[in-house]
């Protein structure tokens, strides 16, 4: 997450407040949905604004493509194991960042249905997430990158980051996430944060202009993810894309799914005569 932004810190309370009844609402509406229509579930909403080719194009930009250079990957890279996150609080209001954190992996869980957790036991986590000062980046840089990693520049033009770490088979097996407490929030940005960067350990790197309305998108004041990135997730953790696929593979199968989905909007050729 790029630091483009900047809304005033004593206004994100009720950011908070906002997205958790605007939640609520959606809940309430997509449950009259299911009991009129059989238990199927209502399309994602704003998605179907976008055609398929370009819900295919904004799959391939943010999961395989990579906000920290200009690499392209050629294979799918995912999760196979539980995911377990530790919280390294070095700074900041403990139990408000609990809450922050605790209720975004409630609603990653209930996106895509993977064992996700946070554990209290830092020898069992495979995602460390550290909340310190700005001021103590380098010691976090120490304790958590390699040498060649300068995390103060990388901070320079982001107010949070999110990586994780592949093994040879493409399989997803370590991710870290570093949020500069002071700094996020004095931008109001504490969830926003902790939204973006956990999702994006997931197995989607990518920030990108083109994929609107996105939390990946660096120019956009989205605090929670939008119907098309609850989307990108749910076709990543579809079990038909498995680690170390084919990107062309991997697209193909996105279409399909799509297609069974009944999402996006299919371009209509004129009748010829």
């Amino acid at each position: 997450m790029k630091d483009f932004r900047a809304i005033d810190g004593v206004k994100a309370p009720y950011f908070r407040i906002y997205a958790a009844a605007l939640r609520s609402a959606i809940t309430a509406v997509s449950a009259l949905w299911l009991l009129a229509n059989g238990g199927v579930s209502p399309p994602p909403g704003p998605t179907l604004n976008l055609s398929r080719d370009q819900l295919v194009r904004n799959f391939e930009t943010i999961v395989f493509h990579n906000e920290f250079n200009n690499q392209t990957d050629d294979r799918l890279r995912k999760w196979v194991d539980p995911i377990r996150l530790f919280l390294d609080i070095r700074a900041g209001d403990r139990k408000l960042i609990e809450f922050a954190v605790n209720q975004h992996v409630s609603h990653l869980v209930g996106i895509t249905g993977y064992d996700i957790a946070v554990t209290a036991d830092k020898s069992a986590a495979n995602v460390i997430v550290v909340f310190d000062r700005a001021s103590a980046l380098g010691e976090v840089g120490a304790d958590y990158f390699p040498p060649n990693f300068d995390i103060r520049q990388v901070m320079q033009t982001n107010l949070c980051i999110g990586q994780y770490r592949s093994n040879d088979s493409y399989e997803i097996v370590r991710g870290i996430v570093v949020i500069p407490i002071d700094r996020v929030m004095a931008r109001g940005r504490l969830e926003a944060c902790v939204v973006e960067e956990i999702t994006q350990i997931l197995g989607l790197p990518n920030d990108s202009d083109d994929v609107f309305p996105s939390v990946f998108n660096d120019h956009s004041l989205d605090i929670e993810l939008s119907a098309q990135d609850i989307l990108l997730v749910k076709l990543l953790f579809d079990p038909r894309l498995r680690p170390g696929m084919p990107r062309a593979e991997v697209l193909a199968n996105v279409r399909t799914i799509l297609g069974e989905m009944g999402v996006g909007k299919t371009e209509e050729k004129p009748a010829s005569y």
